[in-house]
C-alpha cells in the first residue's frame, strides 16, 4: 500500500469508517484520490441518501482460536480490541493476546496495509468488516416485521440477534421499534458480545457501513431480502464517478504543495506525480501573486536572516516581515522539508531550534545554561516533538527552582510564580546551498546513525551482529569488570565483548522512546543487569535477543518472562557446566515495577483498567534483586562476559591437598608456625538454592526461597578474595 493510500484509509477509519467523497477531497492533500479509492480491495464507493460515500474495507479478520499454527489472521483479544477486557483485571489475566504490534501481528498488519492504524481505528475497520465481532440485525425471523414487542421474531427476549429498527439505520423513522442501541434488548445483546458502553454510541455508523459493504458483495449473506440493501445503498464503480455532478471536480486539480520532497532533494523521486514540492534546497520562500505562489529569487538570503532568532525582518530593498509573513502588501510563505524529529535518518530534514528572550533582549536556546539563567528541563527537540503532536497545546517545564508554561498557540513562556512573560521563537538551523550540495554527496552513514557513540562504527553489520572485544585497559572494560567483581570473587575474566546489533538496538531505542512518552516525557528507569546462560545459546541471544517464550517456561516464580539479576553471583548458578562460562550484561528498561506472580504472562494493570500497566515485575519492590521483563524490546544484550575459575583454584582441584608449584620467593614478615591442616575444598561456585527463579535461558523451573535462605546461600569468603584478570 502506498503512503497516500495509507493516509486516505487512516483518515476514513478515524471518521467512523466512511466519509463523503466531497469531505475526503477537502481533507487530504493528495492529487490522485480518485485512483486511490478505486482500489476495491480497500474501499467501496456507494450512494446513500443522494450522497456519494467511500467506505473502508479489509479482508483481515480476528483469529477465533486460542492457539493455531501458520495463521494469517490477527491474534488479538476481541474484548481488548473493542476497548475493555475485564479478564485483564483478574489475577490470572486474559488468555488471549493484548499486544496489537506483536511479532505475529506486525507482518500481517503490514501485508494488509494497516500498520499505521491505532487500536481505535483498527477496531472501527474490523467492526464493519468482520461479522464475528457484532451480532447481526434480526432478519430471519424478522423483528422488523409484524406487530408486538418482538415483531415476527419467535425467540423473543432470548434472541441473540439485534432488535433494532432497520429504517432508523437508513434515516429518520418515527415507528415504535427500537431506535436506540441502549434500549433493553439491544443493550443486553451487545453486552453479551462484550461490546463496552462507550462503543455502543458509534454503532449506528458501523451497521450503516456493514450494509454498504454487504451490497457491494452482491448482497451475499442476505439472499432473502435483496431489495432491502439496495434500497438504501447503490454501489457505484469509481470509473463512473466522473458522471456524478458533485465529484467531477474531484478528477483532480493538483493540490497545493507545501512540503519539499526529501527523495528529490537527495537526488531522485520515483513518483511521477509526487504530491510534494521538488526543489534543490530544504527550504523555499515564495510570494503570492494572484492565485499563484512564485519563488523569491533571494530565498537563501531571506533564510539566513530568518535563522537568526532576534531578527523580525530580512535585509534588502523589499524586506520580508517574519512576524506577519508578508513583503509589502503581499503574502509570503516558507516551504521546507519535514522536521528532523519526524525523519531522523534522512539528510536535509529541517532542524527546528527553540529560543526564548530574556530580560536583556538575548535569545537563548532551551536546555542550555546561559549567564544568569538555569537550563530548562526540556530540550528543543522535545519541544519540537510536542509541537508537532499538538501546536495548540501548553507545555510545562522547570528551570532551576522556577516553574514555567509555554503556550504554542501564543508562543509565550510564563513564569508560574511571578507571572513574567517571555517571547518564544521557533526558527530553523541555517543550511546554505553549499551545505546542501555537500550533504547530497556525502558518503551515507545510515548504518551507524542512531547507535551509541562508543560503538566501533567500522564493525556494524547491516544485518546480524558483531562481537567486539574490549581492551583490558579501557574504561569500558573496567566498568563492566567492576560490576561483575562486586559479587563474583574467585574468578578470572577471560574476555568481555560488546554486542553490536543495529536491529536490536533500534528496537530497544524505539521502545525506550515509546515508554518515555507514556511516562509524560520523563526518563524511564534503565538498569544494567546480569543473565547467565549456557554457552550454546549465546549466538541465538546475540542475534535475536532473549526469547521470553523459552525463558518463561523455566523460571516462573514471578511471571513468565525473561529473568535478570542485580548480582552476577545469582546468574552464575545458571551458566551451565562448561569450564569457560558465559554471562550477559544487559541494558533493561525496568520502568515502573511491582511484585510478580507465577501466573503472570505480562505485568499487571496499575489501576485495574486495560490501558495503564506496569513495565516489569520484581521479587521485592523495596529492594529488588530479580527483574522479570515480558517485552523483549525492553532488553538489549549489551555485553557478553566470559570467565572461569581462578587459576589457583584450578591448581588446587588438580593437586588436592598438595600445594601448587611454588612462586618465586619474596620477602615477607616472619610468622609463628601453625599446625599443618589439610584445607577443605572451598565452595567457589555459589550453591544453587533448592528453589530459586532462573535468570538464564533454558533452566529448570524453581520457586523463590525466603530472603534469609537466599542470603545464607552466598555466605562464602568472597570478601577475602579478589577478581583477577588473565
Amino acid at each position: 500500500m502506498s503512503e497516500a493510500e495509507a493516509a486516505v484509509l487512516k483518515l476514513i477509519c478515524a471518521n467512523h469508517g466512511s466519509m463523503s467523497v466531497d469531505d475526503l477531497e477537502e481533507s487530504v492533500c493528495v492529487f490522485n484520490v480518485r485512483r486511490i479509492i478505486s482500489n476495491r480491495e480497500k474501499f467501496v464507493c456507494c450512494r446513500s441518501g443522494g450522497e456519494h460515500k467511500v467506505v473502508a474495507k479489509t479482508e483481515l479478520r480476528l483469529c477465533k482460536a486460542k492457539v493455531c499454527q501458520g495463521c494469517n489472521n490477527l491474534h488479538l483479544c476481541r474484548k481488548f480490541l473493542l476497548g475493555s477486557c475485564p479478564s485483564s483485571r483478574r489475577r490470572r489475566g486474559c488468555q488471549f493476546p493484548h499486544q496489537l504490534r506483536s511479532d505475529h501481528n506486525v507482518p500481517i498488519l503490514v501485508e494488509h496495509g494497516l500498520q499505521d492504524l491505532d487500536r481505535a481505528e483498527l477496531c472501527t475497520l474490523l467492526l464493519q468488516n468482520d461479522n464475528f465481532l457484532l451480532p447481526p440485525v434480526s432478519t430471519t425471523p424478522n423483528y422488523n416485521k409484524g406487530d408486538g414487542p418482538f415483531g415476527e421474531c419467535r425467540d423473543g427476549d432470548g434472541c441473540t440477534k439485534l432488535h433494532i429498527c432497520e429504517k432508523h439505520l437508513h434515516g429518520d423513522c418515527s415507528c415504535y421499534k427500537a431506535h436506540d442501541f441502549h434500549e433493553p434488548h439491544p443493550s443486553k445483546t451487545l453486552q453479551a458480545r462484550g461490546v463496552p458502553a462507550p462503543l455502543i454510541n458509534t454503532l449506528k455508523y458501523v451497521y450503516i457501513n456493514k450494509e454498504a459493504l454487504r451490497g457491494n458483495r452482491g448482497n451475499r449473506g442476505n439472499q432473502q431480502h435483496p431489495a432491502r440493501a439496495n434500497a438504501a445503498y447503490t454501489c457505484i464503480h469509481v470509473k463512473n464517478i466522473r458522471l456524478l455532478p458533485k465529484i467531477v471536480l474531484f478528477a483532480c486539480v493538483p493540490s497545493d504543495k507545501t512540503e519539499i520532497c526529501l527523495y528529490f532533494i537527495k537526488g531522485h523521486c520515483k513518483h511521477d506525480k509526487c504530491f510534494k514540492a521538488h526543489y534543490k534546497l530544504p527550504y523555499r520562500w515564495e510570494l503570492r501573486q494572484g492565485q499563484q505562489w512564485t519563488a523569491l529569487p533571494d530565498s537563501e538570503e531571506i533564510e539566513k536572516d530568518y535563522c537568526v532568532p532576534k531578527k523580525t525582518y530580512s535585509r534588502g530593498v523589499e524586506p520580508v516581515c517574519f512576524d506577519t509573513m508578508t513583503r509589502g502588501s503581499s503574502a509570503v510563505r516558507r516551504l521546507s522539508t519535514a522536521s528532523s524529529v519526524l525523519h531522523p535518518d534522512f539528510v536535509l530534514t529541517t532542524e527546528w531550534l527553540w529560543y526564548w528572550e530574556d530580560e536583556f533582549g538575548n535569545w537563548n536556546q532551551y536546555a542550555s545554561a546561559t549567564a544568569g539563567h538555569s537550563a530548562a528541563s526540556i530540550s528543543g527537540a522535545e519541544l519540537e516533538q510536542k509541537y508537532l503532536n499538538d501546536d495548540k497545546s501548553v507545555v510545562e517545564f522547570t528551570a532551576g527552582s522556577q516553574k514555567y508554561s509555554l503556550s504554542f498557540k501564543d508562543m509565550i513562556q510564563t513564569n508560574k510564580q511571578y507571572g513574567t512573560k517571555r517571547l518564544v521563537r521557533r526558527r530553523p538551523a541555517f543550511v546554505s546551498s553549499a551545505d546542501a550540495a555537500t550533504a547530497k554527496v556525502r558518503k551515507p552513514q545510515s548504518n551507524s546513525r542512531g547507535v551509541p557513540a562508543y560503538w566501533d562504527k567500522t564493525q556494524i553489520p547491516e544485518t546480524g551482529y558483531k562481537r567486539v572485544s574490549l581492551q583490558r585497559s579501557s574504561e569500558e572494560f573496567k566498568r563492566i569488570e567492576g560490576l561483575f567483581c562486586n559479587t563474583m570473587a574467585g574468578f578470572d575474566i577471560v574476555q568481555i565483548e560488546r554486542i553490536q546489533n543495529k536491529k536490536l538496538w533500534e528496537f530497544y531505542d524505539c521502545q525506550k522512546n515509546y515508554m518515555k512518552k507514556n511516562n509524560a516525557g520523563r526518563n524511564v528507569q534503565e538498569k544494567k543487569l546480569f543473565h547467565g546462560t549456557d554457552s550454546k545459546h549465546v549466538h541465538a541471544i546475540c542475534h535475536d535477543n532473549f526469547d521470553w517464550r523459552i525463558c518463561g517456561t523455566h523460571g516462573t516464580a514471578f511471571g513468565r518472562g525473561s529473568y535478570f539479576a542485580r548480582d552476577a553471583k545469582y546468574s552464575h548458578s545458571y551458566t551451565g557446566q562448561s569450564d569457560v562460562k558465559s554471562m550477559f550484561v544487559s541494558l533493561v528498561l525496568v520502568g515502573q515495577y511491582t511484585r510478580g506472580s507465577s501466573d503472570y504472562v505480562r505485568p499487571p494493570s496499575k489501576d485495574g483498567g486495560d490501558v495503564h500497566f506496569y513495565d516489569s515485575c520484581v521479587d521485592d519492590v523495596r529492594n529488588p534483586s530479580i527483574f522479570v521483563v515480558f517485552e523483549k524490546h525492553q532488553i538489549y544484550p549489551e555485553y557478553l562476559l566470559q570467565y572461569q575459575e581462578k587459576t589457583s583454584n584450578i591448581f588446587r582441584d588438580y593437586y588436592g591437598a598438595a600445594s601448587p608449584p611454588a612462586p618465586k620467593p619474596v620477602s615477607a614478615p616472619v610468622r609463628q608456625p601453625r599446625p599443618q591442616v589439610t584445607p577443605a575444598r572451598p565452595q567457589v561456585t555459589p550453591a544453587r538454592p533448592a528453589a530459586r527463579p532462573a535468570t538464564s535461558s533454558y533452566s529448570t523451573a524453581y520457586s523463590y526461597p525466603s530472603s534469609s535462605a537466599s542470603s545464607s546461600s552466598y555466605s562464602t569468603n568472597n570478601q577475602q578474595e579478589s577478581c583477577v584478570i588473565l
